[in-house]
């Protein structure tokens, strides 16, 4: 087993049995933005009494804004302790070195939401970010994409109107995100909105899906929640730039990569390319149960062989998910049949078969631990689509993925500690990463994050080609 992944699980191990008492309860506080109303009491005047003294100020009604603006402002930086290098885009140019600092990012989040009526309500929300770690390194030749992916951003994110149009029936409509699945590391039947891949390993699924346009729609019956949604926007996943730090297409690919990297052709946003959702969820004493259907964009790209570009293909889902709470263990389980999976070295569209098993134990006074195991089989299985062709896959039939996370609270919850470990292969022969990191609440309204991310090595050119991108990360954060 590789140094760096004894220390791995060496630090998890530690992590898991530095809480010693026990707590068979965890809540979690679920919900959406409300409006709080608070209506002042105004006294009329002294009927009594004609004139006003001029000492008195006659207290004047104000009306209350239907209008809430939040966000937040942060800084964030990250130090390369090892030394690793990228080939740059013109081969005449020295390579990138991108071991010690390489992060000098300040962004900005801003949130409006706004109470239409007792009904409905609104959000527009949008972010920004500039990167000043590309001015203080002029030396180096960072290519186009590069800097279009990291050095700025400015784009919004959840757009949406939400009402009820009847009792039973809810619209949302615009831009949003819609959670599918129970698992909290693995993505199984969570396929309706794309992910931003440009830091792998760094944030959690949760803080890396991006909003997509549909009108979404809720019916309520009893004990379950059916909804239907037509998805008007073709949004594809955010990738690492080619011959960036975590993208390094010429260490990937084995008779190297084309310069420029092949062009990815993103799907145009018509009524042609329009895709659809439907999911049933019930939620029951102790346990819930959720049905899931979707014909949506893929969340990989393959290189079309008649275009000799790179694609992002369209696949169709049926799935299920369930969870069950038994004392201090919650069981969890996913599987999805997806149809259309293109790949790069086949001609024709595979169909594959992802199931997930894992559970969470909170057991340990404020601790959750956790486990899942996941896999994906392709049916029709090819040989070269695991062997190092020009146009490689790397996949095998069966790939199995392992995710083992601890969360620890202290200090009244102003203390953070998350372990997780994500690796690929039944032996773990394919690498992932390993990842530690600290969260405390300094004062009110700032919060700031201190962590160290371990990318390990495995037999795939991928995971060796960013084995050595291992990071100590920080952040600080004012939300308003």
């Amino acid at each position: 087993m590789p140094f760096k992944l004894i220390v791995s699980l060496t630090l998890l191990s530690a992590f898991t049995w530095s809480s010693l008492h026990a707590n068979d309860i965890l809540e979690d506080d679920l919900g959406g933005f409300d409006v709080e109303e608070s209506v002042d009491e105004l006294d009329g005047f002294d009927d009594a009494s004609d004139e006003i003294s001029a000492d008195e100020t006659p207290e004047i009604e104000q009306e209350e804004s239907i209008f809430t603006l939040g966000g937040n402002v942060a800084f964030k930086t990250s130090f390369g302790y090892l030394n690793h290098e990228v080939k740059a885009h013109n081969a005449d140019a020295q390579a990138i070195d991108y071991s010690g600092f390489n992060q000098a990012q300040t962004s900005i989040y801003l949130q409006l939401d706004a109470k239409l009526s007792d009904d409905w309500k609104m959000r527009v929300s949008g972010d920004a970010f500039y990167d000043a770690i590309y001015d203080l390194h002029p030396s180096n030749n960072y290519n186009d994409d590069t800097l279009e992916a990291y050095q700025t951003q400015l784009r919004f994110d959840d757009v949406y109107l939400q009402g009820r149009l009847t009792k039973e029936l809810d619209l949302k409509l615009g831009r949003q995100i819609v959670v599918w699945g129970k698992s909290d590391s693995i993505r199984i039947t969570d396929v309706i909105n794309p992910t931003d891949n440009r830091l792998p390993g760094i944030t959690d699924i949760e803080d890396l899906r991006l909003s997509v346009g549909m009108a979404k729609f809720d019916y309520y019956l009893g004990d379950w929640n059916f909804s239907g949604m037509l998805i008007a926007e073709s949004r594809t996943f955010i990738e690492a730039a080619p011959r960036s730090e975590f993208f390094p297409v010429d260490k990937v690919f084995p008779r190297g990569a084309p310069d420029p990297f092949i062009e990815l052709i993103e799907p145009s946003t018509s009524f042609d390319n329009m895709h659809y959702a439907f999911a049933a969820n019930g939620v029951f004493s102790g346990w819930d149960l959720s049905f899931y259907g979707a014909d949506v964009l893929d969340s990989k790209w393959y290189i079309n062989p008649l275009t000799q570009k790179r694609e992002v293909g369209t696949i169709q889902m049926l799935g299920s998910a369930v969870n069950i709470a038994t004392g201090s263990w919650l069981l969890k389980s996913e599987v999805a049949y997806k149809s259309g999976v293109k790949y790069n070295s086949t001609t024709d569209a595979k169909d594959r078969l992802d199931a997930l098993v894992g559970f969470d134990y909170m057991g340990i006074k404020d601790t959750v631990l956790s486990l899942e195991l996941a896999n994906k089989h392709i049916f029709d299985y090819e040989t070269q689509m695991s062997m190092l062709v020009n146009k490689p896959d790397y996949v095998d039939m069966n790939e199995l993925q392992t995710a083992m996370r601890a969360t620890h609270s202290l200090a009244n919850d102003s203390i953070n500690i998350t372990a997780l470990l994500s690796m690929f292969g039944y032996s773990w022969e394919y690498g992932g990463f390993a990842r530690l990191s600290f969260e405390y609440d300094v004062m009110d309204a700032v919060t700031a994050n201190l962590g160290v991310v371990d990318y390990i090595t495995g037999d795939k050119p991928f995971t060796k080609a960013i084995s050595d991108n291992d990071r100590i990360f920080a952040d600080i954060t004012y939300s308003f």
